[in-house]
């Protein structure tokens, strides 16, 4: 991995995925997808989750039926979807926070004149019920699946978000946490740093660098 760049000036805009890095929500959508599975008697690993964050598609949830042994239709596939979405919803929406070191590293990009962007593979209907209205203010773009056809690790939510800004990526780039994440964005083009805050940097060294959590990147970024 190369060395980030460093200091005020060094980028134009960052693109921040939301779950696992802005926002401490992964440890919920992780037992929300395994009560789901679990009720079809599939045991899914905890990394398992980790590692397909944002890429959780179609093909990954027949994956796993499959590779369990365990017959499905591929209409229960949306089913199991809308179930997973319910239930993080019901039970765990209310217990998602923010990460403390969140609001003062967007406000230190706001001050520097660092443009910012939201790229998730969440749905808007999540994204508005965790955030303020005030929140989502601090940033200038604000991607969802809502907005793109294809998800992460397709390149398509970063391009859109550089579409959205009118920028060419340059000076551009992304915090991610999760592989998925970190193709997206070098498939765009992007450079892209990671956040240790769900697996282990071992897992991540697609990213350009790795820093251990939001609080030191911050650091490293307007120190």
């Amino acid at each position: 991995m190369k060395n980030p760049q460093k200091g005020r000036g060094a980028q134009e805009a960052i693109f921040f995925d939301m779950d696992g890095v802005l926002v401490d929500s992964m440890v919920f959508h992780r037992l929300s997808w395994q009560e789901i599975l679990g009720r079809y008697g599939i045991r899914l690993a905890d990394e398992f989750v980790y590692r397909h964050e944002g890429a959780m598609g179609l093909e990954v949830v027949a994956g796993i039926f499959e590779q369990h042994q365990v017959a499905f239709e591929p209409e229960q596939l949306d089913a199991i979807y809308a179930l997973q979405n319910a239930l993080f919803q019901e039970r765990y929406l209310n217990r998602v926070t923010l990460y403390p070191q969140t609001r003062p590293l967007l406000a230190h990009c706001r001050e520097k004149g660092v443009r910012t962007g939201l790229v998730t593979s969440s749905r808007f209907n999540l994204v508005e019920r965790i955030w303020s209205t005030e929140n989502l203010r601090s940033f200038d773009t604000v991607v969802t699946a809502d907005h793109v056809r294809r998800f992460k690790p397709h390149p398509d939510p970063y391009l859109q978000a550089l579409e959205n800004l009118g920028l060419d990526g340059e000076r551009c780039l992304v915090v991610e946490n999760a592989p998925a994440g970190i193709q997206a964005a070098k498939a765009a083009g992007l450079e892209c740093w990671a956040i240790s805050s769900t697996l282990p940097p071992e897992h991540l060294q697609e990213a350009d660098f790795v820093f251990p959590d939001l609080g030191a990147l911050t650091a490293y970024l307007f120190s």
